[in-house]
């Protein structure tokens, strides 16, 4: 069979060699729509034009912060996928549980979950592993027994990335810093924090984190805890945000006059992120692409990672500002 041209693929599509030569470089600027179009066109030639394979049929639940989950919506769209998209967006565990257990009845359908990690919901997980169902851990990872792979940051190094920026930032003097949880029970929350601590530890050991403020993914409880936070710890230097509520965050920072002189770095950069980055209101942010790590989980979902002896996929990530915010910011 002949080699495939750029130009095979513009006359299936109609679309411009500038479009095609973006997608089939990995290149930004390009709508999900279009760079289904073109994969599926692609899959199609060098399928010899055979019937392609049948689509993959999954559920996705995602307990994740508002921003986040947008563009995983729209990664989902954009995908061939088929099956049931799942927003927890602040659910309790109850709730969490509640949806996990319906989804499980069907073994024959593979999960892509992110939530927090329990008992209750690791034994669901296990027991419906048992009986064929296929797991997948999205952003936040599950112990082994209660999937069967994960795809998302390093978050230890994501967290000594953000250790690295503001230990740079401050410079060589003692410092006192805060940090906003999300929850612990989400282990890219707990890696990412570890990873922070460790980073300032060993790098940069005159910068002290002084305290802590809870946030829950939560605008409102995030604003509350870091007011709170602010008024225990009036010279704080830099707060890191190992989670979501960043719009709290600012305007907690903002009430209290401080939204001008304190370095902030958090996570994500989706349209909720992006604006406070473009203000100054936030100086960095850590973030993967949505599309890619919803892309590696389906892949590892359909079970096309298997034989390859890795469960555990670490996508890339980025350091953004205002002034290289990436197209996927706006969900471009």
């Amino acid at each position: 069979m002949r080699r495939l041209s750029v130009a095979d693929i513009m006359r299936e599509t109609g679309l411009s060699r500038a479009t095609v030569d973006r997608v089939l470089n990995g290149r930004d600027k390009v709508h999900d729509r279009t760079r289904a179009v073109v994969e599926e066109t692609l899959a199609k030639l060098r399928s010899g034009g055979k019937k392609p394979p049948k689509p993959l049929i999954a559920d996705i639940a995602l307990r994740v912060g508002r921003g986040l989950m947008g563009q995983m919506r729209a990664a989902w769209g954009a995908s061939a996928a088929q099956g049931a998209f799942h927003d927890l967006h602040l659910a309790d565990e109850t709730g969490v549980l509640r949806c996990v257990e319906a989804l499980c009845r069907d073994v024959s359908r593979p999960l892509i979950l992110t939530a927090k990690n329990s008992d209750r919901l690791v034994t669901v997980l296990a027991n419906a592993r048992v009986k064929g169902k296929r797991v997948i851990a999205l952003v936040s990872d599950l112990p082994p027994v209660a999937r069967d792979g994960f795809v998302g940051l390093d978050d230890r190094s994501a967290g000594q990335t953000a250790a690295f920026l503001i230990g740079r930032m401050l410079g060589d003097r003692p410092t006192t810093v805060g940090v906003v949880l999300g929850n612990i029970a989400f282990r890219c929350h707990e890696d990412r924090e570890i990873g922070f601590r460790t980073g300032l530890r060993a790098h940069f050991p005159r910068v002290v984190i002084s305290g802590e403020a809870q946030g829950e993914d939560s605008a409102d409880l995030t604003r509350k805890a870091v007011n709170r936070l602010l008024a225990e710890y009036p010279a704080l230097g830099a707060i890191y945000n190992v989670g979501g509520g960043n719009g709290g965050m600012v305007d907690a920072l903002k009430a209290a006059g401080r939204a001008a002189d304190i370095l902030v770095v958090g996570h994500e950069v989706n349209p909720v992120t992006a604006p406070l980055l473009r203000s100054g209101a936030m100086d960095f942010a850590i973030a993967g692409v949505p599309r890619d790590l919803l892309s590696a989980a389906l892949r590892m979902a359909a079970g096309t990672e298997q034989g390859t002896g890795k469960d555990v996929q670490h996508l890339d990530f980025g350091v953004y500002t205002r002034f290289n915010l990436p197209s996927f910011a706006t969900g471009d």
